[in-house]
C-alpha cells in the first residue's frame, strides 16, 4: 500500500508545469556582476599590472575551463588568496570578467585581437566564437592579415580559412600591407599556394614571395626553396622567365635552377609537360585560361557520336566545340601538341585532322601511310607517332612519325610485338605501351617500351599486374596510371615497379583519362559484360594525396570515348 501511494505522488510531481523566470535569471547575473564590482563576498585576486580583480572562484570555474583546471588542479593558486597573470592587457581582461559573470559583451576593432587571444588562453569557447563573429562581420583589408597570423598562431581553423579565403580574394591589395611582411613564413606558403589566389598573371606570386623573403632575409633563408616552390614558374611568361627569374638571387641554387628548366621546357617542348609536377602547371582560377577535358566522339547506346565537348572540373560543366569532320567512324585515337588537338585513323582510316582553337574548325593533315584503328598515338618533342593497331586484315607492330616541321609521315621501326587495344602514354622521349590483345587474340600483360630518339623498342621487366586490354593511361607527377577492368595500377618508370591501387566505384574499360585540379578525372567508359546499361556516364576522380575515388558527377549521355585530351582554353571561350 505505502509503493502505491508513492507511486502516485510521483506523478503528481511529473505532471507540473516548467516555468522560467527571465527576470529572475537577469537579476542574478546583475547582483553577482555587483558582487564582483564592489568586492563583495570575493575569496581570490586577480593581479594583472598594476591592477586588482576581486573574483569569486566558483565563478571563474564555472565560466572558464582554464579557471576550472586551476582551481582543482592543486596548484599553489588553489590555496593562495591572490595571484599574479602576466602578459596579457588588464583592460581586456576586464571584458573577459564581465562575460564570464554575465555572458555578455561589446567588442570593437580596438580589442578584439586581444580579446581572441585571452578568451583562447581562458578557454571560453563562447567567448572565442563571438570573437570569430565580429571578425567575419568586421573583416576588411586594414585587419585581415592580422586576423589570419592570430588565428595561424591559436591554430582556429575556422577562423583561419574564412580569413585565408579573405586574402585570397584580395591578394594584390593586401601583399602592399607592412602585415603581409609579418605574417609566417608557413602562413604565407599556404597562402601562396592557394589556387584561389585573385592575381592576374603568376609573376604577382613570384614578387610577393621575393618581397617577403627580403623583409628579413637572413632570418629567411631557410624558407627560401619551400617559398618558390609555391610559384608555377611555368605559367610564368617567357620574358619575365629571362628578365626577371633567371636573374634573381634567390634561383641561384640547384633546386631553382630545376624550376627555372621546368618552366623554360613548359614553353619551348609542350609534349613533355606531363612530366612536370601536376600543382606546377595547374592554373589558378583568376588566371585567363583554365584547363578542361576534351572528350571527341565515341560509341553510345544507338550507335557512334561524333560531337566534341570540353568539362570544366571548376565550374562541372560540358561545353559543345565544332563536331568531329567525319561520321560514323569508330576507334580512332587522339593527342596535343602543346594546344593543339589532333586525331589519326580509325575504321579503315589513314587521315589525320586537326582541330583549330582560334577559329573552331578542322583542318585535314597529310595520310598516315597505312589505315589503321586501336591503335596507339602519342606525341614527343613535336612530332606525333602512331604504334600498333589494326588494319582490318591483322594486328599491327609498325611505328610511323609525323614530323610537324616537315608535314611529312615517315615509317620509324617497329615494336617487338604487334599489339591492339593497349594502353599508351608518352614519358619524355619514351612512349609506353601497356597490354593489349595480340595477334592471336590473347590479352597480354607485356608493356613495350618505344624509344623515340633509336626508334627501338624493348620489354619492360616488370609487366602489367593483369592481363588486359581496352586500358586508358595517363601520366600524374612522374608516375604512370594505368586503368582498365582488371584493375587500377601505378607504374614508376624510374623505380620499375607497380603498384595496385583502389578499385573504381564502377569497374570499367575504355575509360577515358584526364589530369585536371592535380586529380585524375575518369569519363564514362564500358561495364563489360553487362548486358543492361553497357556504357557509363559516370564521372570520377582520383586523388593521389588520400588514394581515393569520388564520384563528382555525369557525362550528358552514357558513353566511351575514342579520344581525351587535356588543353588550356581561354576563359572567354569557355
Amino acid at each position: 500500500m505505502a509503493e502505491q501511494n508513492k507511486s502516485v505522488e510521483d506523478d503528481s510531481y511529473s505532471q507540473g508545469m516548467f516555468y522560467f523566470s527571465t527576470q529572475h535569471s537577469d537579476a542574478l547575473r546583475a547582483n553577482v556582476e555587483a558582487f564582483r564590482v564592489n568586492a563583495n563576498y570575493t575569496d581570490v585576486t586577480i593581479i594583472i599590472e598594476d591592477k586588482k580583480f576581486p573574483c569569486h572562484r566558483a565563478i571563474l570555474a564555472a565560466g572558464s575551463y582554464y579557471f576550472k583546471s586551476m582551481f582543482s588542479s592543486g596548484m599553489e593558486e588553489t590555496h593562495k588568496n591572490s595571484f599574479t597573470i602576466k602578459q596579457i592587457d588588464p583592460l581586456v581582461f576586464g571584458h573577459v570578467l564581465h562575460f564570464i559573470y554575465t555572458g555578455s559583451i561589446t567588442i570593437t576593432t580596438g580589442i578584439v585581437f586581444e580579446l581572441f587571444s585571452q578568451s583562447h588562453m581562458f578557454q571560453i569557447s563562447t567567448l572565442v566564437e563571438l570573437c570569430v563573429q565580429f571578425f567575419k562581420e568586421e573583416i576588411s583589408d586594414s585587419n585581415c592579415l592580422c586576423a589570419l597570423s592570430l588565428s595561424d598562431a591559436h591554430a582556429h581553423k575556422e577562423l583561419y580559412e574564412f580569413t585565408k579565403e579573405y586574402a585570397c580574394k584580395h591578394f594584390t591589395s593586401l601583399i602592399k600591407d607592412e602585415d603581409f611582411l609579418r605574417l609566417s613564413g608557413e602562413c604565407v606558403i599556404d597562402l601562396l599556394k592557394d589556387r584561389r589566389l585573385n592575381c592576374t598573371t603568376e609573376s604577382q606570386v613570384f614578387e610577393a614571395a621575393v618581397k617577403w623573403l627580403e623583409y628579413d632575409i637572413e632570418h629567411r633563408k631557410s624558407f627560401r626553396y619551400q617559398m618558390m616552390t609555391c610559384v608555377k614558374f611555368p605559367l610564368i611568361a617567357q620574358s619575365y622567365l629571362l628578365d626577371y627569374v633567371i636573374k634573381s638571387n634567390h634561383m641561384t641554387c640547384e633546386k631553382g635552377q630545376e624550376m627555372i628548366e621546368d618552366a623554360i621546357s613548359f614553353h619551348t617542348v609542350p609534349s613533355r609537360r606531363n612530366l612536370l609536377q601536376a600543382y606546377q602547371i595547374t592554373p589558378r582560377f583568376a588566371f585567363s585560361y583554365t584547363e578542361v577535358a576534351v572528350l571527341l566522339g565515341g560509341r553510345v547506346a544507338d550507335g557512334l557520336s561524333s560531337d566534341v565537348e570540353f568539362y570544366r572540373p571548376d565550374t562541372k560543366e560540358f561545353v559543345s566545340l565544332k563536331p568531329l569532320p567525319f561520321k560514323k567512324r569508330n576507334e580512332y585515337a587522339a593527342a596535343v601538341i602543346g594546344n593543339e588537338i589532333y586525331v589519326s585513323g580509325g575504321l579503315r582510316s589513314p587521315e589525320l585532322w586537326k582541330y583549330d582553337l582560334t577559329f573552331h574548325s578542322w583542318i585535314r593533315g597529310n595520310n598516315m601511310l597505312q589505315a589503321r584503328r586501336r591503335h596507339a598515338m602519342a606525341v614527343v618533342d613535336n612530332n606525333i607517332y602512331v604504334l600498333g593497331g589494326f588494319d582490318e586484315e591483322c594486328v599491327l607492330n609498325t611505328v610511323e612519325m609525323w614530323d610537324s616541321s616537315s608535314n611529312k609521315w615517315t615509317s620509324t621501326g617497329k615494336l617487338l610485338f604487334a599489339v591492339e587495344n593497349m594502353g599508351y602514354v608518352a614519358y619524355g622521349k619514351y612512349i609506353y605501351l601497356f597490354g593489349g590483345k595480340n595477334n592471336d587474340e590473347v590479352v597480354t600483360n607485356v608493356v613495350q617500351c618505344y624509344d623515340t630518339t633509336t626508334h627501338t623498342c624493348s620489354i619492360v621487366k616488370n609487366g602489367l599486374p593483369a592481363n588486359d586490354m581496352c586500358l586508358s593511361a595517363v601520366v600524374l607527377n612522374s608516375q604512370i596510371y594505368v586503368v582498365g577492368l582488371e584493375g587500377v595500377f601505378r607504374y614508376t618508370p624510374l623505380t620499375g615497379n607497380w603498384d595496385i591501387l583502389p578499385e573504381m566505384r564502377c569497374a570499367r574499360d575504355f575509360v577515358s583519362l584526364a589530369v585536371l585540379d592535380e586529380k585524375i578525372y575518369l569519363f564514362g567508359g564500358r561495364c563489360r559484360g553487362s548486358k543492361e546499361n553497357l556504357y557509363s556516364d559516370l564521372i570520377e576522380v582520383y586523388n593521389s594525396k588520400d588514394n581515393s575515388w569520388d564520384v563528382v558527377g555525369k557525362i550528358p549521355v552514357p558513353m566511351y570515348s575514342y579520344g581525351c585530351v587535356k588543353i588550356f582554353l581561354s576563359q572567354t571561350n569557355t
